[in-house]
């Protein structure tokens, strides 16, 4: 997950507006190994949205979908305990 976190900083960089290019590959993966450990936050739909904005796929936009449904499950978990 290492490279993921690199590329998840220079994608907060990239966000204030300073000039970096993120590898959405690298978030690409790191972003199917969260979801299928369980562990996906708000900021992976937010970068799940940029990857699939980035690559175009269908490939792409159904992992979007899966990151933002997963998110809302966890959230809705979150708040019924």
């Amino acid at each position: 997950m290492s490279k993921y976190n690199e590329q998840l900083a220079i994608f907060e960089v990239k966000k204030a507006g300073q000039g970096k290019v993120v590898n959405v590959q690298i978030l690409e993966r790191g972003l199917k190994e969260k979801l299928t450990t369980g562990e996906v936050t708000e900021q992976d739909v937010e970068i799940a949205l940029h990857v699939a904005k980035s690559i175009g796929s269908t490939r792409a936009r159904a992992l979007y979908s899966n990151i933002k449904r997963a998110a809302q499950q966890e959230q809705e978990t979150e708040q019924t305990e």
